[in-house]
């Protein structure tokens, strides 16, 4: 695979997860008035329990900008462990995150704008190489 098609991979699942965290992070928030300044947001997001359950997802994308800084992205195979994580937060496999599913779930009852990110990230999961079993 060429490596502007590896980029464009990366670009596709760092983008989708971007914007599954987003969606969550809106869902989570609500319409409470105290986080409607998105500094506030930005501060709740880091030290409110109530966004403590985003944690695993905010790690794998910093875990995917630190290897993407470092290079490592360069093979469609770097970008598998990345794919597999994402599945699981959608509730893919046996292993993953019991609370992270439950509270993704309800995020999509609240907020339609969750289950379209989720359906982008399942996209862009389903084009790595682990999605084509």
């Amino acid at each position: 695979m060429a490596e502007n098609d590896v980029g464009q991979l990366a670009s596709e699942l760092h983008s989708a997860l971007t914007e599954f965290h987003r969606a969550l992070i809106r869902a989570e928030a609500g319409d409470d008035p105290d986080l409607q300044n998105p500094y506030t947001l930005l501060f709740a997001v880091i030290n409110d329990p109530r966004f403590s359950w985003l944690g695993p997802l905010s790690q794998l994308i910093v875990r995917m900008d630190e290897v993407k800084a470092e290079g490592g992205l360069s093979t469609v195979e770097s970008l598998v462990p990345f794919g597999e994580a994402a599945a699981q937060f959608l509730g893919e496999g046996a292993d993953g995150h019991a609370e992270f599913r439950l509270r993704y779930l309800i995020a999509v009852q609240r907020d339609p704008q969750v289950g379209l990110a989720a359906g982008a990230l399942r996209r862009a999961v389903s084009k790595l190489p682990s999605a084509k079993r």
